[in-house]
């Protein structure tokens, strides 16, 4: 499918319909990734006699973290990618998706991100060099 298409190139711009599967596609990332975290690291600190509500809270601090960073490394790939660094406006981009993620999770944190994706990269900062003809 064409929404789904380019996942891997943080450098694409992509049209709104390829930013919903950018999104969708991330968000399920950031869940697996979350899900397998959370129930790797309840093994080494949780004993059989503790309660479900207990590996429920600890379950949602891990997935906020996982959020937290996935959000803020996409991100940052991203506007490296783009060569938009150097704005101070996706600057802040970065840290309202990280802030977003942190209070909302990835459902909210990544749509700053997906909007991101939809923006043409900026010039390169290197100098040009000339070619002989």
């Amino acid at each position: 499918m064409k929404i789904f298409s380019h996942l891997t190139d943080f450098g694409y711009k992509r049209n709104w319909k390829e930013a919903i599967g950018f999104y969708l596609a991330y968000l399920v990332l950031t869940m697996i990734i979350g899900g397998l975290v959370a129930g790797l690291s309840s093994t080494f600190f949780f004993s059989e006699t503790d309660d479900f509500a207990q590996g429920y809270e600890y379950g949602v601090k891990v997935g906020t973290w996982v959020a937290v960073i996935v959000s803020l490394l996409l991100v940052g790939v991203i506007l490296q990618k783009k060569n938009l660094l150097r704005g101070f406006g996706y600057i802040l981009l970065l840290l309202l998706s990280g802030i977003l993620a942190f209070f909302a999770g990835g459902l909210v944190g990544l749509i700053p991100i997906a909007y991101l994706t939809t923006k043409p990269g900026g010039q390169s900062s290197a100098p040009k060099v000339p070619t002989l003809r």
